[in-house]
């Protein structure tokens, strides 16, 4: 087995779609809308792992407090980087809403970033440089 998709609601997707693809390199592969909708999907591909990006015009206002690792749900996407500072120069230097990278306990490095949306994402490096 293997993790295949995640999938995040936005209020832009066009926004969303640029941001992941310009800034992570994910590739679209399809759009779609189903009957009934008042809206649609976008998905994207990193690698082996799809991102699918949903937009409806009467979106809900996000309810839960994703920065709470006690709240049940997802609390964010993990993408792994070669070096965590260097990635971190470049999104500061994008205006992109990123913390400073700390030593981790299961990874040399990490930080987290904040998507179009809000939605946290962790850049972390697998190996010590």
């Amino acid at each position: 087995m293997k993790v295949h998709h995640l999938a995040i609601s936005v209020k832009n997707s066009e926004k969303s779609v640029k941001f992941y693809k310009d800034n992570f390199g994910f590739e679209e592969i399809k759009r779609f809308t189903k009957p009934g909708w008042d809206g649609g999907a976008v998905v994207l591909e990193l690698d082996d792992l799809q991102l699918e990006i949903f937009q409806f015009n009467n979106y809900i206002e996000k309810k839960d407090d994703l920065s709470d690792l006690k709240a049940i749900g997802l609390k964010h996407i993990g993408i792994q980087v070669a070096n965590v500072n260097e990635k971190y120069r470049e999104f500061k230097n994008k205006q992109i809403d990123i913390d400073e990278p700390v030593k981790g306990v299961t990874v040399p490095w990490f930080c987290f970033l904040r998507d179009p949306d809000g939605i946290p994402i962790e850049l972390y490096e697998s190996k010590i440089q």
